[in-house]
């Protein structure tokens, strides 16, 4: 996959994960648009439960809006239903919560351009429920509503471990709001896009040409051979993460006390492939996609 950082292009932030009194969350689409507006966001997907919101009715105020939907079925392991969330549709997903999970994938996939599976860690999804999917871009490796409602919020280990077993899922932080409680404004990702227009915000999502955070922001990461060079907002720690048994690096391992906005790392040759993790003084976090190294 693409290394974001050299793109060409411009950084846009957005949400890929919310929910309107369409379904279960509490505020309008319209409210919701308003909300993320002001706070700067460059894109926006109202994923009401099992429908199709409308976003062409909607006033982004510049904002571009995608049509996206989260879809309940399947069962896994422990019984529970799987959420899938599909993005860029062009109508509702036929399909019905009875379905297996694949057969939901495959039907967004038949009305959408891109779907990923959601909150693996709130939904106690295993390696076992995870590894047989096919056709999806990855997982959410944070949700704000999943972190803020029970604390479970992070599924990096899930994450991992599908990288470890031989897939290469894509890790994208959303916040899944409800307004039940404070749960919105707190997980995004930025996207390294040409221009903020659908076709090239979902064609750089599905590329990998993004990174995921809820707080810190990630400047620069230059691979050069063996060598990374990251860039950053204020850290407190930078992690090279590899999904091996036994394998990682830190800056703490290395010596390096923070807070910095600048680190480098030699990555040692029996590593295939690395994803670096930013940690910033309050404990907040950034995800890049894994770097697959020759």
């Amino acid at each position: 996959m693409d290394n974001a950082f050299a793109a060409p292009g411009h950084w846009f932030k957005g949400n890929l994960h919310t929910h309107s009194n369409e379904s279960d969350g509490e505020p309008s689409p319209q409210q919701i648009a308003d909300i993320y507006a002001e706070d700067g966001y460059d894109f926006l997907s109202v994923t009401d439960h099992n429908k199709l919101t409308d976003p062409s009715a909607l006033d982004g105020h510049g904002m571009l809006l995608i049509p996206g939907s989260e879809i309940n079925g399947g069962r896994a392991e422990l019984g529970q239903h799987y959420h899938v969330v599909a993005l860029g549709l062009s109508a509702a997903v036929p399909c019905t919560t009875d379905m297996p999970v694949q057969e939901i994938i495959d039907a967004a996939l038949s009305v959408g351009e891109a779907c990923w599976v959601a909150h693996p860690s709130w939904s106690s999804l295993s390696y076992t429920d995870l590894l047989p999917l096919r056709g999806h871009l990855g997982i959410e490796v944070y949700n704000t509503t999943c972190h803020r409602g029970i604390g479970r919020g992070e599924s990096s280990v899930q994450w991992d471990e599908l990288w470890a077993r031989g897939q290469q899922p894509l890790g994208l932080a959303v916040d899944d709001a409800h307004w039940h409680y404070p749960d919105a404004l707190g997980g995004w990702v930025m996207v390294k896009a040409e221009q903020c227009t659908e076709d090239a915000i979902l064609a750089a999502v599905k590329e990998g040409r993004f990174y995921a955070s809820n707080g810190p922001s990630i400047e620069a990461v230059d691979i050069t051979g063996r060598t990374l060079r990251i860039k950053c907002s204020e850290a407190q720690e930078v992690r090279l993460i590899n999904p091996r048994p036994g394998v990682g690096m830190t800056t703490c391992r290395n010596g390096q006390t923070g807070p910095f906005t600048e680190v480098q790392f030699t990555v040692p040759e029996a590593w295939d492939m690395v994803r670096v993790e930013v940690v910033d003084p309050t404990g907040r976090k950034a995800w890049t996609q894994p770097f697959v190294l020759i």
